[in-house]
């Protein structure tokens, strides 16, 4: 299989994942959320980095991808923000 192959496939795994996760409750403040926890975990997911400043840079070069499955308002997260969950 060639790398569109495995990408393809690790798309479809992490899309799926996220519903297992689709009714997890949220315990940040609502009012100053500023990344919805689905995109924070489909970015964590596909990244499959395990430092948050690996998965903001993912994030920040995979951004067109990410949206094709989440809004993504407002970009990425920084690492910085990814690291206070």
């Amino acid at each position: 299989m060639d790398a569109n192959g495995r990408d393809f496939e690790a798309l479809v795994e992490s899309t799926a994942y996220l519903v297992n996760f689709k009714d997890m409750r949220d315990h940040r403040h609502a009012g100053k959320v500023v990344y919805p926890l689905d995109e924070i975990l489909l970015l964590s997911v596909l990244a499959g980095a395990e430092a948050f400043t690996d998965i903001a840079r993912f994030g920040e070069k995979k951004f067109d991808l990410l949206r094709r499955f989440r809004p993504f308002e407002n970009s990425v997260p920084t690492h910085d923000h990814l690291g206070g969950f």
